[in-house]
């Protein structure tokens, strides 16, 4: 990997680029800004969520501007507000050697009146959400006449919010000359529907695979009962105290309960959802942002667009049904390059999903046990120990050191190892408490097929001549067999019943004994004649007609066939 200075771009941006501390472009943006400072021309490009998309277009964009014409001559449209702030404020940062060269955000949420006074005073470069684009451009606040570039960041989520009319309004109003880039996680076949009808013979640009989850992020997941799924999340949280999370629910209502009883538990939590007002929403990120609160619970929609720097984990306490917008949540850690945890709580009929986003996101999930109560605490104990060892002697408040004298005969005859205990007693006590009655919940999961044949032994299968047309059911098989030949219910394996007959497993020892013991044997009234029967047959794949050599049933005339529906009546 190569560094910034070798991208072409103009001194300005290399100055500012370097003093906010960026040294080697990543992947999509030395891929993407090279390309993207020459002649203009559209371009697709795919990379996932928080691999510096913002940096790979937003410099090639400022590299373009005239300074001397104060309209708005490069349009950035994003999904959320607080995507459109957090552009406006990045490109601010990039163009800070170019005074000339002003920056607006236009968003809703916010007075309209200020926006448009910006947009008079002069500003080169526009980023804005679809629907306040669209206000201003029916107002006639704004003029896209001399745009030359015109942004779709996170594109695909701009269509699952619903923004497909306002983009269409807005791309129509947009000169016919000006380049469109397209930047985007995904590529669902929406995207691809404007990618055809807008873009001519795009620069195609792709960071990793389409759809599919970044390397940088382990992905793990817990198989939990539903009754337990709470309590699950409240052992994950806990099992890691320096975690700062995103939890995605299906529901606002899930969000607010979800927020309450984590705090109601100790946990420094707030909610994100349709239902909270702009001031409302602008408070609970901005003590996201401040790390004030450490878990965010949020739904799909509220958090479309959320970028926020050092989220160390994501948890996905619903799952989605759409394995892309698995690929989004994700996306909210490990960004910038760094690393992080997806984390998934299913229950046990949420497999086939799992299952789903493993294909579709080319990933795979590492099951993880739900950290037992004696797992929690020890984290906690080693933890809390480690940040008093990692106190610099320099850091002690001098203040504190004068008090010692007076403090330690307080402490007189305690052991030292009494002391360290009662202060971690002091510091950890809800925590204790609050595990000390605590279960395991982790959920057993079922053997599979071979793993139950492997521990069930050798085996014997035997046929017996009554099926689902006689009222047999499992139960009456495992009764049968037991009561005629003495054997216990763990000596019976796998059964089938199928229409007119059934297939049964037994232990190859009793597998004799069974056979003597059903031949005399009936079932209401209908001869079981029981014969051997090859085991190793699948039991699902059996015979679905008649057992070969029973044309007709003991006591019933020759060639008078077994009599069907009901018996009764």
């Amino acid at each position: 990997m190569g560094s910034f200075q070798d991208l072409g771009l103009p001194e300005a941006l290399l100055k500012a680029v370097e003093g906010l501390g960026f040294r080697e472009p990543m992947p999509i943006q030395e891929q993407a800004i090279p390309a993207l400072l020459g002649e203009p021309r559209d371009c697709v490009a795919l990379a996932a969520t928080g691999t510096g998309k913002t940096c790979a277009y937003g410099l090639p964009l400022l590299a373009r501007i005239d300074g001397a014409l104060a309209k708005p001559q490069a349009l950035i449209l994003a999904p959320t507000r607080e995507l459109c702030l957090q552009i406006g404020e990045e490109l601010a940062r990039f163009a800070k050697f170019l005074p000339e060269v002003k920056v607006a955000a236009c968003y809703g949420g916010a007075p309209i009146g200020q926006q448009i006074r910006r947009l008079e005073r002069g500003a080169q470069v526009v980023a804005a959400t679809p629907g306040r684009l669209c206000d201003l451009l029916r107002r006639g606040a704004v003029s896209l006449e001399e745009v030359r570039v015109c942004v779709l960041d996170e594109a695909d989520e701009m269509l699952d919010m619903g923004f497909r009319e306002e983009l269409t309004f807005i791309l129509d109003a947009t000169p016919d000359p000006a380049a469109l880039w397209l930047f985007s996680a995904t590529m669902p076949p929406e995207v691809e529907a404007i990618a055809r009808k807008y873009l001519s013979e795009p620069l195609e640009i792709q960071v990793g695979e389409r759809n599919v989850a970044q390397a940088n992020i382990a992905h793990h997941a817990y198989a939990v009962a539903e009754r337990n799924r709470y309590g699950a999340l409240r052992r994950v949280i806990d099992f890691v105290p320096e975690m700062y999370g995103l939890v995605f629910c299906r529901t606002r209502v899930d969000t607010q309960r979800l927020s309450e009883a984590l705090m109601h538990d100790g946990v420094y939590a707030e909610a994100l959802h349709g239902d909270l007002s702009q001031a409302q929403r602008d408070a609970v990120m901005r003590k996201f942002r401040e790390k004030a609160v450490r878990i965010l619970v949020a739904t799909d929609v509220a958090a479309r667009g959320l970028d926020v720097d050092d989220i160390s984990h994501v948890i996905h306490y619903h799952l989605p049904d759409d394995p892309a917008v698995y690929t989004h949540r994700s996306g909210r850690t490990a960004r910038a390059g760094k690393s992080g945890v997806s984390i998934v709580l299913f229950a046990p009929r949420d497999g086939a999903k799992v299952r789903l986003i493993e294909r579709i996101c080319g990933l795979r999930f590492e099951r993880r046990a739900i950290p037992t109560a004696d797992d929690v605490r020890q984290k906690h104990v080693f933890w809390l120990a480690e940040q008093i060892r990692g106190v610099d002697a320099g850091q002690v408040d001098p203040a504190l050191r004068e008090l010692l004298p007076a403090v330690a005969p307080l402490v007189a005859g305690l052991p030292p190892e009494e002391v360290l205990a009662r202060v971690l007693q002091l510091r950890l006590g809800p925590l204790l408490e609050a595990y000390k009655d605590a279960q395991d919940i982790n959920l057993a999961e079922k053997p599979s097929r071979e793993e139950r044949a492997a521990a069930f032994g050798p085996r014997q299968r035997i046929l017996i001549h009554v099926g689902r047309l006689d009222g047999l059911r499992e139960g009456a098989v495992v009764r049968l067999a037991c009561e005629a030949s003495g054997i216990q219910a763990a000596d019976v394996g796998a059964i089938a019943i199928k229409r007119e007959f059934a297939f049964f497993d037994v232990r190859a020892e009793v597998a004799r004994r069974v056979l003597s013991a059903l031949r005399g044997a009936d079932f209401d009234g209908r001869p079981l004649n029981p014969e051997l029967a090859d085991p190793t047959e699948d039991l699902r794949q059996s015979r679905k007609g008649r057992p070969r050599g029973r044309p007709f049933r003991k006591g019933k005339g020759p060639g008078k066939p077994h009599r069907k529906g009901p018996r009764h009546g």
